[in-house]
């Protein structure tokens, strides 16, 4: 009788396993995929050391170099991430900030002191010599004077805008270079590679002449771009400026 019902008991297991196989079979066959496999494969393809692909001229191996997805051994074939900035509202934007414009503000004041200095020393010869003609003695004496005043004005003038230029160009580099730090943390934040600078080719002209015109035709790059690619709202962010300085 035990050997009876071991028998049994095989016999019923070898069948649910048969039965279970071609249940298996079965879905296989309708669905194409066992229920089984639909659950263990992922979505992801590899991990990989590398991906050939075939093509009509040869084929391609990609590989991962640096993060960065690579077709060739030279790091010029390899796949970027790029970004663009429009940077003229973003310079506007520091060079307003008030430090920058404390310095000019500086500038200017010393140099309306001096304006009045010339001012208060022309004044002093117009009325050490009041309605002067040329028969008077002192009218010779009135011309140099007036002539000498007039060539240190001059002088003092283009040495002035000479400077005033000098100090307008360091203020327009330590502007450019506080961006570009800036830069450098949205860059690194986002993962960008390439940042170029561009006009959105939507912007209104702003020309009064056909020169100016095609100046501002060549200064826009793009064409088309995806607007996902502009990041002067962050960088305007990173520095502290608002969204349209």
């Amino acid at each position: 009788m035990q050997s009876i019902s071991i028998r049994s008991s095989f016999t019923v297991v070898l069948g649910s396993l048969v039965a279970g196989m071609v249940g298996a079979f079965v879905a296989l066959s309708v669905s194409g995929t066992p229920a089984i496999a639909t659950r263990m494969v992922s979505s992801d393809l590899g991990p990989a050391d590398a991906l050939i692909l075939s093509g009509s001229d040869g084929a391609v191996t990609v590989t991962n170099q640096g993060g960065r997805m690579s077709w060739a051994e030279s790091p010029t074939s390899r796949a970027y991430s790029i970004g663009c900035v429009f940077i003229d509202p973003v310079m506007k934007g520091i060079l307003s900030s008030g430090r920058f414009s404390d310095e000019r503000q500086k500038f200017d004041d010393e140099a309306r002191i001096q304006g009045e200095e010339f001012e208060r020393r022309s004044k002093s010869l117009q009325e050490k010599y009041p309605d002067l003609k040329p028969e008077d003695p002192n009218f010779e004496i009135a011309r140099r004077d007036f002539k000498a005043l007039q060539v240190e004005y001059e002088q003092w003038l283009a040495a002035l805008q000479k400077i005033q230029s000098k100090h307008m160009a360091e203020q327009v580099q330590n502007a450019y270079r506080e961006m570009i730090a800036a830069l450098e943390i949205v860059a690194d934040r986002k993962k960008i590679d390439f940042i170029y600078r561009f006009v959105p080719p939507d912007r209104p002209f702003e020309s009064v002449d056909l020169s100016d015109a095609m100046m501002q035709v060549q200064g826009r790059p793009f064409l088309r771009y995806p607007a996902a690619t502009d990041i002067t709202e962050e960088l305007s962010k990173e520095l502290g400026l608002s969204s349209n300085p």
